[in-house]
């Protein structure tokens, strides 16, 4: 069975920040097939930030950019056009009963609140998996 993972900004920086491969690190945990599903309003976001400048932070941001390439990118739904980012990801992945790969602190927790399962980073140095997929 092939599970989706929603990824955002914050996972895909993990490999640049921290050099732990996510994709092999989430067939590790999750021991399954995973499709990974980018939305555009992040790879947008993402896109946004690789240009803005050279510096090492920006740097990171061209990484994320290349590992982009290995989601399948979505478009979101027309009810969600405006929202915010993380809103935007919280709906789609509530959506099709996937999991959410972050590593952003605030939107694991907002995850949590609606029973949604969290992808993310432990101890700097692997992924683990916060609540359960069915």
């Amino acid at each position: 069975m092939v599970v989706s993972v929603v990824v955002d900004t914050s996972f895909l920086l993990i490999p640049a920040e921290f050099g732990i491969d996510v994709f092999a690190e989430s067939r590790r945990v999750l021991e399954r097939s995973i499709e990974f599903i980018l939305l555009t309003s992040v790879l947008q976001e993402i896109r946004k930030r690789t240009n803005l400048g050279v510096g090492p932070r920006d740097a990171k941001f061209q990484i994320a950019s290349d590992l982009a390439k290995r989601c399948r990118t979505v478009s979101i739904d027309s009810s969600m056009v405006g929202l915010p980012v993380d809103d935007q990801l919280l709906g789609y992945t509530m959506s099709i009963k996937g999991i959410l790969g972050t590593n952003d602190r605030r939107l694991r927790e907002r995850a949590r609140e609606r029973g949604l399962p969290v992808l993310l980073m432990r101890g700097k140095k692997r992924l683990a998996l916060e609540g359960s997929v069915v």
